[in-house]
């Protein structure tokens, strides 16, 4: 009983072809983790930006409050 061999020929272009996708997907994931690199502190500033917008929103709530109470006090001494 003779045993077959099957034989996969990989030609020199074919690896290189390989080679140079790799290059690129490995060129794509640098690129997007430069970009992550400064996601913290980038998160960090966010996160104090909408600290200090909920601040200006509850003095703005306080205001109108105080404004409406004032236009309610003025019409109820008005009749």
């Amino acid at each position: 009983m003779a045993e077959e061999s099957n034989t996969v020929r990989i030609t020199n272009a074919q690896v290189y072809a390989e080679l140079l996708e790799v290059k690129a997907i490995q060129i794509e994931a640098v690129t997007e983790l430069r970009g992550m690199k400064n996601l913290p502190e980038k998160v960090s500033a966010l996160e104090q930006e909408i600290a200090r917008l909920k601040v200006i929103a509850g003095l703005a709530h306080a205001v109108f409050a105080a404004v409406l109470t004032g236009v309610v006090a003025s019409v109820i001494s008005l009749l």
